[in-house]
């Protein structure tokens, strides 16, 4: 019989890496409030050790939150501890958001679609309840094999309400997190814009009606997490994690005062295109920031328009990056490659744009096709892909779409190459030679990652990582399949 009172939580990720995530540590807050006792094991690294420490820490809930592609990977660490402890699984994050069919897997007792703040604790305070079946947000596998699914509650209006995310429980787990001097913040959540390829549509149409999408904390509650985080550990350059940043002007107004005199770190952020002005860059620039993270996705302005939603001139984008780099803040711009309806010349005027645009550092990842976007029923429908295809890669390493060998063979060579053309020209002369020889595909895989991991941090962070932590990073990076 499970302790209504105090339930043992577990909750498993595959590897930490040293990109920070707060997914969890955010449940993790909201779970302990509630009087529930947390634990966190790493899996990836050492799985009989793992297996070891779920047994003796005997869970009644084990949690998962998972993006598309690591899917996979999940499903067969929750059979290995399903096969050891008796627990109630639950699955939440993006995936099981927007494949909800996610229930129907082996031992997958439950999934929480949308936000897990409220939802996650109700769920613990109802477990064994009749109750249960009705928790908000949730899908729940029945013994007779049915499901039952609830609707989403409604979406928490004052972020200020919640507790500050329990890093503890990561970075007692991973010194590199908790050493670096680079570490991550949400100044809120939620973004306005409905590009095809991202879940914010899908999102969008989740919470109809249900409250505001796009929220922010209030200027003193982000001091004051940044602030608690500073006491504790090292930092000296915040990265605020915001699908886009500062989109009330007088809350940027207010940070851009109050941040420089409170906490005076320089920090990164994201901005969209069309969102920048000069009156936006001098309110950063005034606040500190370092430099701003930027998406153009595609050099081709017919493509941006109809295949991804993203109404902007290639103008309009050069002028946003214009105004950024007028007030002294570097530009870190972002891109895909491998899009439906893409050519090689238009991946090369994606290089040529982040050109013109001045980025002090370019990066491109591979279009994956996750589910619930527009962008994926449109490769859908061009054949591009097969219809219930639900493999996906990381966006770093190949393509599923449906393209002959020798066109998806230039996309990978692009990838990679694609920080390096940007910064040297005379390399796009060579790469159509190098996409036919297979036997450089390792190479250029080692040098991407290199190239990536010394020039990010050397031109876009301003803090500045110890020799040992940058040489365990180092190794993470070259050898880990999703960058992280």
């Amino acid at each position: 019989m499970i302790d209504m009172k105090k339930l043992r939580v577990l909750f498993v990720i595959d590897k930490i890496g040293f990109l920070e995530i707060l997914s969890i540590p955010t449940l993790s807050a909201v779970t302990k409030r509630a009087g529930h006792q947390v634990e966190l094991v790493e899996f990836g690294r050492n799985e009989a050790e793992a297996l070891r420490k779920v047994e003796s820490y005997a869970p009644d809930v084990v949690a998962y939150s998972l993006c598309s592609n690591e899917i996979d990977r999940y499903m067969d660490i929750n059979a290995r501890i399903k096969s050891r402890v008796s627990c109630f699984s639950v699955f939440g994050g993006p995936h099981p958001t927007f494949f909800p069919e996610l229930i129907k897997r082996n031992h997958v007792d439950s999934i929480c679609r949308g936000e897990g703040d409220r939802a996650f604790p109700g769920l613990l305070e109802r477990l064994g309840s009749d109750s249960m079946w009705e928790t908000p947000n949730f899908l729940f596998k029945l013994s007779d094999g049915g499901v039952r699914e609830n609707p989403p509650g409604d979406l928490i209006g004052d972020l200020d309400e919640l507790p500050f995310p329990d890093r503890d429980l990561v970075y007692s787990k991973n010194r590199f997190l908790a050493a670096s001097p680079i570490k991550s913040f949400f100044a809120g959540r939620g973004c306005p814009f409905k590009c095809t390829y991202c879940f914010n549509h899908a999102y969008h149409e989740l919470y109809k009606g249900k409250g505001h999408v796009v929220r922010t904390k209030s200027v003193p509650y982000v001091i004051d997490e940044i602030r608690s985080v500073a006491k504790k550990y090292t930092l000296s350059f915040v990265k605020f994690q915001d699908d886009v940043f500062g989109v009330k002007k007088s809350w940027l107004e207010e940070f851009a005062e109050t941040y420089p005199r409170e906490i005076g770190l320089p920090f990164l952020c994201y901005a969209r295109p069309n969102m920048v002005t000069q009156n936006y860059a001098r309110y950063l620039k005034n606040a500190g920031c370092y430099s701003v993270c930027m998406a153009i996705e595609s050099g081709n302005e017919t493509i941006r328009r109809d295949v991804l939603n993203r109404r902007m001139t290639d103008e309009r984008i050069i002028e946003a990056s214009s105004c950024l780099k007028n007030e002294g803040i570097r530009l870190y711009i972002i891109n895909m490659v491998g899009l439906p309806m893409e050519t090689e010349e238009d991946m090369i005027r994606t290089v040529d744009l982040n050109r013109r645009a001045g980025a002090d550092f370019a990066d491109a990842s591979i279009f994956q096709p996750y589910p619930g976007t527009q962008i994926t029923n449109m490769a859908k429908e061009m054949g591009l892909l097969d219809d219930g295809k639900e493999t996906f890669e990381s966006q770093f390493t190949t393509s599923v779409l449906n393209f002959e060998p020798e066109f998806k063979a230039k996309v990978e060579t692009i990838h990679r190459l694609f920080s390096i053309m940007v910064d040297h020209p005379w390399v796009q002369k060579v790469y159509p030679a190098l996409s036919k020889i297979a036997l450089l595909k390792p190479v250029l895989n080692v040098l991407y990652r290199f190239y990536y991991g010394i020039n990010l941090h050397s031109r876009i962070y301003a803090g500045k990582i110890p020799l040992s932590l940058r040489l365990k990073g180092s190794l993470s990076l070259l050898f880990s399949r999703n960058r992280t």
